[in-house]
């Protein structure tokens, strides 16, 4: 008995540890959606006009551990590989820019001024405008709310993983239910169930 009790204090600094780290994390989350730093506005950007399509755009995908989805294309006499990617990938409607721009085309981009050092050196760009005959492709508005949504869905969860691991923590005896179903399986269950509940609320 003296060992089963020693053993459940043991996990429950575990459960503490948890709880303290998830509600840090989460307050993370919380206090960049409360100052919208996921938010991007028109004056955090700055506007490169008159670049002409060298390399069409073209669909890349990587699988795997680091999976992710992306279109790129080339100018004319910048060095720069420009991305759609992330966030401004996930509203882009992708035929439209693969079909619709070509090479020797005008195109007018957008990039964050905090990664001007970006522009026109050889490495990736990611842009977060993209205009050809005043036809804006991306929707930063869309954008946006995607990122910031995230941001919700991140401190949402953790403040709920806190809140049942410091729950468990704070149980002085074992409940006779664990001994049948670990508590780590009813709090994945549980986050699970809210991780799909917030995806098709926010």
């Amino acid at each position: 008995m003296n060992e089963s009790i020693s053993t459940w204090k043991e996990k429950q600094k575990n459960y503490l540890a948890v709880s303290i780290a998830s509600l840090l994390i989460g307050t993370y989350f919380f206090m960049n959606v409360i100052n919208g730093s996921y938010i991007i506005k028109q004056s955090d950007l700055q506007v490169y006009e008159n670049l002409i399509i060298s390399t069409t755009p073209k669909f890349k995908e990587r699988k795997g551990k680091h999976r992710r989805k992306w279109i790129e294309f080339k100018c004319i006499n910048n060095r720069s590989t420009f991305e759609i990617a992330s966030y401004d990938y996930n509203c882009v409607k992708d035929d439209e820019v693969i079909n619709e721009i070509k090479e020797g085309d005008t195109i007018s981009v957008a990039i964050l001024k905090s990664e001007i050092g970006d522009f026109d050196t050889e490495s990736s760009c990611e842009i977060h405008s993209l205009v050809k005959n005043n036809k804006e492709y991306l929707n930063l508005d869309c954008r946006n709310e995607v990122d910031n949504n995230g941001g919700k869905r991140g401190f949402l969860l953790l403040f709920t993983i806190s809140t049942l691991t410091a729950i468990v923590y704070s149980l002085s005896k074992k409940p006779k239910i664990f001994d049948e179903v670990n508590p780590e399986f009813l709090i994945t269950v549980i986050i699970i169930i809210l991780f799909f509940i917030l995806a098709s609320i926010l």
